[in-house]
């Protein structure tokens, strides 16, 4: 019986090798490479998000909000309402800013006043606002005096 003879069977196993890791090798540089991409956004969102000069009257709660970078534009902007009671503090979450007339994207050093009507007299304890393209994790939240 006649059978493969072991040069050829070492070569066959080298070039398997070989082109088992050029294809690892191929797929862990793409994912490193998206990880630096996303690394470096989130970077571009530390400390960008800034609040001011909150107001509650009568139904209208008023917040200054400040793009603090000056090479980032923040987009998707969300604002949460916190209140003491958990029920009102959720029907006033996810509050979508561009719905409100604010700026969406928000450019570099851009200011805007987010303008809220709770149709609740209750003053809330604090606002939060996200933006999509940096996540809650990057969020600013101002208590109301």
């Amino acid at each position: 019986m006649k059978g493969v003879s072991p040069l050829i069977a070492a070569i066959l196993l080298i070039a398997f090798t070989l082109a088992v890791a050029g294809i690892l090798g191929s797929w862990t540089t793409r994912f490193s490479q998206q990880g630096l991409v996303k690394s470096e956004e989130k970077d571009s969102c530390v400390g960008a998000l800034g609040l001011k000069s909150p107001s509650f009257s009568g139904t209208l709660l008023t917040v200054q909000v400040i793009n603090q970078k000056t090479n980032f534009n923040l987009s998707g902007m969300v604002a949460n309402i916190i209140y003491a009671n958990a029920t009102k503090t959720k029907a006033h979450s996810n509050v979508m800013m561009k719905d409100l007339n604010f700026m969406d994207p928000m450019p570099p050093g851009y200011s805007d006043w987010l303008v809220y009507n709770t149709n609740d007299t209750t003053k809330p304890l604090r606002v939060e606002v996200s933006a999509a393209n940096c996540g809650a994790s990057f969020a600013a939240d101002i208590a109301v005096p």
